[in-house]
């Protein structure tokens, strides 16, 4: 509980409403307040607010406060106000201090459920990354690519051939894409595509070949969400994986 009990040139402060209440003078029967509020924030004498609004101009956090809960925030505090005037201009000064702290009471409650809300709206806000793993024998494409598809958010791991890469997806957290070279030494595509299918913790990894040669030359009739022919068009890759459209074209689609 806050005591209402300030000196002149003291501030109360709401951090999450970003008002600050600063008693200006107290003299007699008057206490002055000084109010600052951001400029969409309008400030209104009591006595001007028959019926509560809500300004086009003010912002809230409507999907996380219930309205009507704050609609009977507001409607305290405008009654609060109403009666610490009307106790101050009669002199009854111990009341008016009492209903004051009411109206602090209030708005620290108010002031605490938009804090609340900011916090659940930040947190929905946070957008996982997405992982790649990008498998080709080519130091030269393999870095150019990775470098490309890091200037677009995403996060790139690389490996040399399907040895690497399967050792990657056993020892790492899993990415959410595998882009995947065919032709590679060691353990090519198609090998690398078949330890992948059959191991049922790698079930959600969607594999998307980026390769010079066909499927019908590899003899590959599923398991890979997409088939991106060499020379790489980037921006239908970097779509496929960002906005869920189809991966590939009619022709080399493989779903």
């Amino acid at each position: 509980m806050l005591v209402l009990s300030r000196r002149a040139d003291q501030q109360i402060v709401f951090p999450n409403l970003d008002v600050r209440l600063t008693v200006l003078q107290v003299k007699g029967k008057v206490v002055k307040l000084g109010i600052e509020a951001p400029k969409d924030v309008p400030i209104l004498r009591p006595e001007t607010c028959d019926d509560l609004q809500f300004p086009s101009g003010v912002r809230l956090e409507q999907s996380s406060i219930d309205r009507h809960q704050l609609r009977n925030h507001l409607n305290a505090i405008n009654l609060g106000l109403r009666l610490f005037q009307k106790q101050t201009e009669v002199g009854r000064g111990q009341e008016a201090e009492k209903t004051m702290q009411r109206v602090i009471e209030e708005l620290q409650k108010l002031d605490s459920e938009i804090g609340q809300a900011k916090s659940k709206v930040k947190s929905a806000g946070i957008a996982t990354t997405t992982r790649l793993l990008v498998v080709d024998d080519d130091e030269n494409e393999r870095t150019l690519l990775s470098g490309l598809l890091k200037m677009h958010g995403f996060e790139v791991n690389t490996a040399a051939n399907g040895l690497e890469a399967m050792d990657f997806l056993s020892h790492n957290e899993l990415p959410d894409y595998v882009l995947l070279d065919m032709k590679m030494p060691k353990v090519d595509g198609p090998s690398m595509l078949r330890q992948i299918r059959s191991d049922d913790r790698l079930a959600n990894v969607t594999i998307f070949a980026v390769s010079g040669t066909s499927p019908d030359d590899l003899g590959i009739e599923g398991g890979i969400a997409g088939w991106f022919p060499k020379p790489l068009d980037p921006e239908r890759l970097i779509k496929a994986m960002t906005k869920g459209h189809p991966a590939a074209n009619s022709a080399t689609a493989l779903m």
